[in-house]
């Protein structure tokens, strides 16, 4: 089941913070580091996404 994720890619704050690392992320010359720190970003951000999710799906 497909959950809107509108909560999270409208919310101007995250987004700001979120444009903030990666402005900063592209400032590391070593491309295999930087491309190692943006995925394992992301790969806790979906995790924060997917215990979120679980959260207000327990709570409907």
């Amino acid at each position: 089941m497909e959950v809107n994720k509108e909560w999270k890619e409208k919310n101007q704050e995250y987004l700001k913070e979120l444009q903030i690392f990666l402005d900063k992320a592209q400032n590391i010359e070593n491309e295999e580091l930087k491309l190692e720190i943006i995925g394992q970003m992301l790969r806790c951000d979906e995790i924060l996404t997917k215990l979120a999710i679980n959260e207000i799906n327990k709570n409907k």
